[in-house]
């Protein structure tokens, strides 16, 4: 028992070693150099399908505040800014069941993050996330087999897409906060 106390202990500390003497840095310390600790949100409203904006913007919010540590702010208040549009959304089947229908879809989308850093500099990059959902359902012991995308499978599907699609822009402006130092 002691002795694996003793192993786990000089595991840690080697592997907290290796950490700090690497570099390493979570991706919120590095974007303190290029994001103004409030940031205003964007999200550019699509004309055919608004609620989708919704979606992105929500998850963006989110991931300001829990990934980044960032608050939200006014666009006047704020030194950062950062606008989300909608480059392309699509849904494909994914699985089908024994009689045709399907099963399963994935959610494609990519978004173009526009951003004004901290010192001025415009920053773009387009980002993609997906996201598989299911929308057959058991219904009394037999599956329904509509094939329907429900609003809210959509609006989760979107979400998590946006999610997955901010945090490939997190790992983008970490980058370039790392080649700004």
């Amino acid at each position: 028992m002691r002795k694996n106390l003793f192993s786990s202990v000089i595991f840690i500390a080697v592997f907290g070693t290796f950490l700090g003497g690497c570099g390493y840095a979570p991706a919120s310390k590095i974007t303190q150099n290029i994001l103004d600790e409030s940031v205003f949100v964007d999200v550019r409203i699509d004309k055919i399908d608004p609620k989708n904006s919704v979606a992105i913007k929500d998850a963006i919010r989110k991931g300001i505040s829990s990934r980044l540590g960032r608050t939200l702010a006014l666009k006047g208040e704020a030194n950062s800014e950062i606008t989300a549009s909608i480059r392309s959304l699509s849904f494909e089947a994914l699985t089908y069941d024994q009689l045709g229908y399907v099963t399963s879809f994935r959610a494609n989308l990519t978004i173009n993050f526009t951003t004004i850093l901290k010192n001025g500099e415009l920053f773009s990059v387009n980002t993609s996330g997906d996201h598989d959902f299911r929308v057959a359902r058991l219904v009394k012991k037999t599956r329904d087999t509509s094939s329907i995308i429900s609003d809210k499978d959509r609006y989760n599907a979107i979400e998590n897409a946006s999610a997955q699609a901010f945090d490939e822009f997190i790992a983008r402006l970490a980058i370039k906060g790392v080649k700004l130092k």
